[in-house]
Order: C-alpha cells, then structure tokens, then sequence
C-alpha cells in the first residue's frame, strides 16, 4: 500500500487547512495510507475528526514541530509521496535527508504568488517534484523557485445547492443578532486577525455615510481585537457595531448583511468566506490581492478594491473612493437587488463544475 504523508502548518481552522483537508479527501477511494503531521498548536485539532471522517485510510496525525524529529520520522517511514504545505520543520529536515541518501518525492502546495510567501521555499526548491498552485503564478514561481512542473488546482470545492437570503431572513437574522431591521448592514464575518485588517472595514463604513450599521463575527486575535475597540472607541459608529465573536453557526451573521467587506492585506486563491457571502445573494467588496482580482468582475455581485501590494494596510483614499462609488448602488433597492441576484450567480456557478479533487490525484498521480 502506498504511503502519504501530508505535512502542514497548523489543523485549526482557516483556508489553508480547508485545502489540507480535500487534499486529503481526494485520495479517500484510494488504496492509499495517509498521515498527516504538522507543526503549530498541538492542542488545537479543529479539523482532524473530518480528516478521518472523509478519509478512513488516515492512519496518524501526529504533532512534530521540529527539524530533528522530522527528519528522523521521515527517514524512518520513508513514504512514497510527501505533500509539503509550510511545515518549517520538515523544510529543514529534506536537505539533510537528501544528504543521507533520503530521496523523498515531493509535492509543494503555494497559495501565494507574492515573493515574500514563494522565498521561504528557496531552501527545497531543488527537492521538489511539483508545485501545487492554488491559481496561476506560474512565471513567478519560475522566477524564483525554478522548473518543476506546475499544477493549478483552484480551492473551489463541492457544496451543499445554496438558496439566496430573502427579505424576511434577513429581517429575522438583524433581530436576532440585535442589529437594525431596515438601514444598511455592512461587515466581515470570518476569523479576524491583524492580515484581515478589521479597522479598514470599520474606515470603509464610517466613509459609506447613510448611518450603517456594523458587524463583525468570527474569532477575535487578542492584539487585533484591541486596536479594533481602540478605533470603534473614537468612531461615530461605535454605537452601530456588533462584534459578536466566534459562533457555533456563521450563517446568520452572513444573513444579516447587506454588504460582505473584506480589507485583507494579502489573500491566497479566494477565501472561502466570499463564496459563502456570495452564494447567500450577499454582494462582496475585496482587495485585489492573491487570486480575488483573477475571479471577480467588479460590478457582477461584487466590487474591487486595487491594491498594489501584500504588506500594508489599504490606503484610506482607496477606501473612501470605494465608498463613493457603493453609496449610490445601495442606498437604490431595485439596483442593490441585482446585484444581489449577480452575486448568487456567480457565488453558486464557482463551485458548480469544478472538480478539484480530481486535478489533484491528476498531479500526484505519478506517486501513487
């Protein structure tokens, strides 16, 4: 029976873990034992029932953070295929592997295309098989990680069929969660920490005018949520605003809104979370950053915010231009309702006839 092992950073939850876990699934029919090892917060194993549950050849997870006893596990288990997604451990441990006569084929997963992300990978670009792309920046990982070939695999997988939010929902979940009936709901729903950039959201409402209201749901950083207070401390919608936390259901947080914004500095393929706005009838406004400008057409159930970079927050001249130019769309009911009408469409249509499962046994393929 062949062997892979899978070696990621962390199994709490996030986009990069939701990748880990169809990854994993795409080889449930299989005859192919798994493991999967990772490096980050051993007592945080959010996704490992469903990894077992969509899997039941997952022998082991096993926590194994550092360089030494990765090396050591791997030369041991010597499996047939290592699928490698920033695990800094493993990273150090494959050279010297490879010094010992350790050959390990492997596969790289990137969800970035932005330098800063593909140089940490300097280190084992010339042990790697095969880059797993989440959308393509092929020139750049020619650029600087070298010539293994290239597999793009977008992060878009099956979902339950997704009815849009009518009138009386979105009344229900604004009562609900305390918000306003009528007025516009603009906000993030998702986890929230300093790369998702909250204050911006909160910068973008305050320039929307027409008296918002906000909302904010999701896992709060500690650090992150103290500057956001900080700034709804000073802000004329701090009595607007709903944080409402983490929640066993994010839907009807996703419910309420009129508006999903998201002010990430930098974003892999297309977050998750802006599928689900979208497939609710929610419209979306996002950075260009990662693969969102690849995908979404500004003006179709979404609206884009150019964004040159991964590192800073958006300039506040972008977020108020972006508030100008929504203001009038959503302040007139009949053109807020197509686009919630395009934003359903298209939320929906993503997913629809992608099968991302079957790219990636197409790419590791030659292992198995």
């Amino acid at each position: 029976m062949k062997h892979v092992v899978f070696a990621h950073r962390k199994l709490s939850f996030g986009g990069g873990e939701r990748v880990l876990l169809e990854q994993v699934a795409a080889l449930a029919d299989l005859p192919v034992k798994v493991s999967v090892i990772f490096r980050k917060e051993p007592g945080r194993r959010d996704i490992e029932p469903e990894l077992r549950e969509r899997n039941p050849n997952v022998a082991e997870v096993r926590h194994l953070p550092g360089a030494v006893g990765a090396f050591r596990w791997l030369r041991q288990t010597r499996p047939d295929l290592l699928v490698l997604c920033n695990h800094k451990g493993v990273q150090r441990a494959l050279p010297w592997l490879a010094r010992f006569g350790v050959r390990i084929p492997t596969a790289l997963t990137l969800h970035e295309h932005y330098e800063r992300h593909l140089r940490k990978y300097r280190g084992v670009r010339d042990l790697v098989d095969r880059w797993l792309c989440t959308y393509d920046f092929t020139a750049a990982v020619r650029q600087h990680l070298g010539a293994a070939p290239c597999s793009i695999i977008h992060p878009l997988y099956p979902r339950p069929e997704a009815r849009p939010v009518d009138a009386g929902e979105r009344r229900a979940a604004r009562l609900a969660l305390g918000l306003p009936e009528e007025g516009p709901v603009v906000g993030y729903v998702g986890q929230i920490d300093g790369r998702k950039d909250p204050v911006s959201v909160l910068r973008f409402a305050e320039a929307l005018g027409g008296d918002p209201a906000l909302l904010f749901a999701g896992r709060e950083e500690p650090g992150t949520a103290a500057a956001l207070q900080a700034a709804l401390d000073a802000s004329p919608l701090r009595g607007r605003t709903r944080r409402l936390g983490p929640l066993p259901d994010l839907g009807t947080a996703f419910a309420a809104l009129d508006l999903y914004v998201m002010t990430s500095r930098n974003e892999g393929f297309f977050p998750l979370a802006l599928i689900e706005a979208l497939e609710r009838g929610v419209p979306v406004l996002a950075p260009t950053v990662g693969g969102i400008g690849t995908v979404l057409k500004d003006g179709e159930g979404g609206f884009l915010i150019p964004k040159p970079d991964d590192r800073r927050t958006i300039d506040t001249a972008l977020l108020r231009e972006a508030a100008g130019r929504l203001a009038p769309i959503l302040a007139d009911p009949a053109a807020w309702e197509a686009q919630r009408a395009k934003a359903h469409a298209f939320g929906t249509a993503l997913t629809r006839d992608y099968d991302a499962a079957a790219r990636f046994r197409e790419a590791v393929a030659p292992w198995l």
